[in-house]
């Protein structure tokens, strides 16, 4: 051990003695200075009784934009406002009081010259001669970054009104167009099941199938805005994928058909019948593909499997193939076949319609199972699609226990209150009603509240976007007084072109039982009235009574 340190001591003989040893450079004065002046941040110390400054860097010098010779013996009072100066002084008081590290990740500094800037400051207290105490205080001007952080969140808050204005649009043009287009669906269908010529017929039917086809427009549209506001999710709930895809098979064999062309569909062996996932989605994705192979096919045929096998988790993995004897397309179609508004054929003669939003929206929707869409093609030889997605197995389905039929009760009118301020709207539900039932048309909420305090109804079928009062006010309105007399609760359908996500679950939180989009058809208005009457005998309350005060309390 003796040897040890005669050693180290003979060591620090050499350095002392040697001023070129590096070690010895680190003692020297002016080393010491050229590294406080090379600190690329503003080093000052202070003395700790009075505060005044003691050292201060080229940077610091630089960043007040005060000469040092009029830095040194003055305090922060000679240079700041008092308040900030105060705040200064308290603390610093608290730094030298507590010996440690106090880090003030953000400080708003106005400098005598520079303006305003901001800091990021580190403080400590440090030995000086004696008893003395120095405050050691290591600062980084932070003002360009602060300003990047503020132009960032700026720009984040003009893109999120952007996107709610986007958002908005979308709902109102929903609504704008839907309005209209109920009334010509409407009024088709109803008098499609009227006595029509054959020519006739054939007008009716171009009639209804053009305001089908653009009412998937406005439908593409509307998923892929809510897939971008990211209000799309994936439901989880057991269905059959035999029975999803072969209806979506069968909805497009007969124009396969009607073109000439072959159509197959076939599962693979052990297929996976029953699973849980979003059989909606998973069938507008099925629907797409079938869709395109019919509609770019002339010759020859489309072919559809399916198939499913288990991974090593447990999931079913699906690949469903479209495969078909189409023109194809090229290597540089098939790279932006699935951006938005793209189709394989884009020129202003191409013969096909569409707005290039189907297989963008498709492919969302296949991500959101954890699945994919791919495609090979050659020009010329026709396409195949292929379709994954990872699904959750379910039971198989219990068969349904035999029962015995219930006498059927005998049919009765409804009462129907209908409030809608579009009078084609209000024509072509009163004509699909028919004879079926006994309709009072309102044009806003607040009759509608009226009607409904001083006569009996059955059901309420409640628009959303009305004058004077609007439907959600007044289902809300309703809702209250069944609850404040202690009524019966009558069905309520929001009949209405407000669509979107929100507007639905708006309509549905506000107490409608039901939401039915328009257009509206015959088959869905019906469907809904049937189901809101189900609803209502399940728990006790349908009768002609049904959401109205009794006689007596009138």
């Amino acid at each position: 051990m003796a040897s040890d340190e005669h050693t180290a001591q003979d060591q620090a003989s050499v350095i002392a003695a040697d001023t070129s040893h590096p070690t010895k450079a680190l003692h020297s004065r002016a080393f010491l200075d050229a590294v406080v002046e090379s600190v690329p941040a503003m080093l000052v110390v202070k003395d700790g009784k009075d505060g005044r400054f003691v050292l201060i860097n080229r940077t610091g010098e630089e960043l007040l934009g005060v000469p040092r010779e009029m830095l040194i013996g003055r305090s922060d009072a000679d240079f700041f406002p008092a308040d900030q100066a105060a705040a200064f002084a308290e603390m610093d008081r608290r730094v030298l009081d507590s010996d440690r590290v106090w880090v003030i990740d953000e400080e708003p500094l106005s400098t005598p010259h520079n303006g305003d800037r901001w800091l990021q400051t580190k403080k400590i207290a440090i030995p000086g001669e004696g008893d003395e105490k120095l405050l050691l205080i290591v600062s980084e001007d932070i003002t360009e970054r602060k300003k990047s952080a503020a132009a960032l969140e700026a720009a984040l808050q003009s893109a999120q009104a952007a996107s709610i204005a986007k958002t908005e649009f979308l709902a109102n043009m929903s609504h704008e167009i839907r309005t209209p287009l109920n009334g010509v669906l409407g009024m088709a269908q109803v008098l499609a099941q009227t006595e029509l010529t054959a020519r006739q017929r054939e007008m009716m039917d171009v009639i209804l199938n053009s305001g089908r086809v653009l009412n998937a427009l406005l439908s593409d549209i509307l998923d892929l805005a809510k897939v971008e506001a990211g209000e799309v999710e994936v439901e989880t709930a057991p269905f059959s994928l035999r029975t999803s895809i072969g209806a979506s098979a069968a909805t497009f064999e007969g124009l396969a058909h009607q073109k000439g062309l072959t159509f197959s569909l076939d599962f693979g062996p052990g297929f996976q019948d029953r699973v849980v996932g979003d059989a909606l989605k998973l069938s507008q994705i099925v629907n797409n593909l079938i869709s395109n192979a019919v509609k770019f096919t002339n010759e020859g045929g489309v072919a559809v499997r399916a198939e499913t096998r288990r991974a090593q988790d447990g999931a079913v993995e699906l690949t469903v193939e479209v495969e078909d004897s189409g023109e194809g397309f090229s290597p540089e179609v098939q790279a932006s076949l699935f951006e938005r508004f793209v189709q394989g054929d884009g020129s202003i003669t191409r013969r096909f319609g569409g707005s290039g939003l189907g297989l963008s929206i498709a492919l969302r929707f296949a991500k959101l199972m954890d699945g994919d869409i791919t495609c090979q093609s050659t020009p010329g030889e026709g396409a195949t699609f292929r379709f994954t997605a990872r699904l959750a197995p379910a039971q198989a389905e219990a068969p349904a226990p035999v029962r015995r039929a219930a006498p059927t009760p005998p049919i009765e009118r409804l009462r129907v209150l209908f409030a809608e301020d579009h009078p084609t709207n209000q024509r072509v539900v009163e004509l699909m009603l028919g004879e079926t039932a006994d309709l009072v048309v309102v044009e806003n909420g607040e009759v509608a509240l009226q009607a409904f305090e001083s006569q009996t109804f059955d059901i309420v079928l409640m628009d959303t976007q009305m004058p004077v009062m609007d439907g959600l006010t007044a289902i809300r309105a309703i809702r209250a007084r069944e609850q404040a007399q202690d009524g019966g609760r009558i069905p309520i359908i929001s009949l209405t072109a407000n669509a979107m996500p929100h507007q639905v679950e708006a309509c549905l939180q506000a107490g409608a039982d039901l939401h039915l989009a328009k257009p509206i058809t015959v088959a869905a208005l019906f469907e809904s009235i049937a189901a809101a009457a189900e609803l209502a005998a399940q728990t006790g309350e349908m009768g002609r009574a049904a959401g109205a005060l009794s006689a007596s309390e009138r």
